[in-house]
């Protein structure tokens, strides 16, 4: 039995919700299991990844509304969390573990990998939006079976600032410079959401309206469908971890 480890870096609603949106996909794999932990649990230890990780195949590190790798200095409570998965992340980096970092967890990777995150207007994207793979991205396996370009659910505030030191890039939007990435191996980050549909984007935008600029009902036409996206999912399950 392959076990997948998805990590939530959540404390709302969305906690429930973003576990229903993967717990889908695993469903469906019968010979997967997926354990889902929340960085926030005060009982989780990160202090021995080794240990941590022993019987686990993959590591999932999920997406987040509520915090801001940008305003990480003034953020006390992001700030804790990130200390405490420091040794876990400095880990996976090292040892090239199999891991998928979705939006929040993107950043996360690319913050340890030495790069800044910030809170760029002309980056940041909210809604379905075509992902543009590179010629590094059109041979990699997490894209397998995927067209050069296709439409993926992106909501995010913060970004990349450039490609992370010694990373590949993968894909890009016509105004995210890193929607994805790869570092070693095994690691991978993506800025957008393959675990999310079009209705699952109408109920996250509810919740967080500030990362609309207009009315939702006004935005929706702008919503569509994207299959292709959770293939990545998939790929990442069955050809990476």
């Amino acid at each position: 039995m392959k076990k997948i480890l998805l990590i939530q870096f959540r404390t709302d609603i969305t906690t429930s919700h973003e576990k229903g949106c993967f717990l889908k996909f695993f469903k469906r794999e019968k010979k997967i299991k997926l354990k889902i932990i929340n960085a926030f649990d005060e009982k989780i230890n990160f202090s021995d990844p080794e240990r941590f990780l022993k019987k686990t195949q993959g590591v999932i590190l999920g997406g987040s509304s509520q915090f801001y790798l940008s305003k990480l200095k003034e953020d006390k409570i992001l700030k804790k969390i990130i200390k405490k998965i420091s040794p876990l992340i400095k880990f996976i980096i090292k040892k090239d573990f199999p891991t998928l970092g979705i939006c929040f967890g993107h950043q996360i990777l690319g913050y340890f990998l030495g790069e800044k995150i910030i809170a760029d207007k002309n980056q940041a994207q909210t809604g379905s939006f075509l992902v543009f793979l590179t010629k590094k991205g059109k041979k990699s396996p997490l894209f397998l079976n995927l067209p050069p370009k296709f439409l993926a659910q992106f909501a995010h505030k913060d970004s990349l600032s450039n490609l992370p030191k010694g990373a590949e890039l993968l894909a890009k939007t016509k105004k995210c410079k890193v929607a994805s990435f790869q570092y070693k191996n095994n690691i991978y980050g993506v800025q957008f959401h393959p675990e999310l549909n079009y209705r699952d984007m109408i109920f996250r935008l509810k919740l967080y309206p500030e990362y609309l600029n207009k009315d939702l009902s006004k935005m929706k036409k702008k919503f569509r469908s994207t299959p292709l996206a959770s293939k990545i999912i998939k790929n990442f399950i069955n050809k990476i971890c």
